[in-house]
């Protein structure tokens, strides 16, 4: 009987594996934090990394992506959990204090890694340009939901107004949480106490606000 030969497997194509990213993007940002996201240097990350550029390259199409995509991951889950919820009996503020405090549940980590890159774009004045950009998508998302529970047009102002509010307030719990040694899942009672109040005057105006005739 002939032995039975195994051909070699060719080489995985497409996307690397995720914890190589990973690892590159917890290097990176512990450079940031050390040295400050304008002085750390492509050439730093990919050293410390032990990675080529070329590798690095294929994970992130430039330095300031390694602390976006993460955002942009965050905001679509965001996104995701108003979406599932925007049809159910519940008020719409109760909704979006839950997809808020739901959406951080995801994302944050006992090592405090998620509020590391926060602190990375507070302190970035390179990021913060075009952290407006990304916060506005974030507010745009709100001002839908309640736009669409309310029967109202997203740019109208109770819609934008209830956003804004919203999002002021959880930016200001997150800046709140820098000071936190190692700021972890335990806080998120604390957003969601936070954020109660505000909520409930904004239904209450939700509640009066008047609707648009036709």
């Amino acid at each position: 009987m002939s032995e039975h030969v195994v051909e070699p497997t060719a080489p995985r194509r497409g996307r690397p594996p995720a914890s190589s990213r990973a690892e590159i993007e917890t290097v990176a940002v512990e450079l940031f934090l050390t040295r400050g996201f304008e002085e750390t240097t492509l050439a730093e990350i990919t050293a410390a990394a032990g990675v080529s550029k070329t590798s690095f390259f294929r994970y992130f199409p430039s330095k300031a992506s390694i602390v976006w995509w993460r955002f942009d991951e965050y905001t679509a889950g965001f996104a995701r959990l108003l979406e599932e919820s925007r049809d159910r009996g519940d008020a719409t503020m109760d909704l979006v204090r839950a997809a808020v405090v739901g959406a951080v549940q995801r994302v944050i980590d006992d090592q405090g890694l998620w509020m590391q890159r926060f602190r990375v774009l507070e302190e970035s004045s390179e990021l913060r340009s075009g952290e407006s950009q990304q916060w506005a998508e974030w507010r745009e998302h709100v001002a839908a939901f309640v736009a669409h529970r309310h029967g109202l047009a997203a740019p109208d102002v109770v819609p934008q107004a209830v956003a804004g509010a919203v999002h002021a307030a959880y930016l200001s719990v997150l800046r709140r949480w820098l000071g936190v040694e190692q700021p972890g899942p335990q806080l998120l009672p604390d957003l969601d106490r936070d954020l109660r109040p505000l909520c409930d005057v904004l239904q209450g105006w939700l509640d009066t606000a008047p609707r648009p005739e036709g």
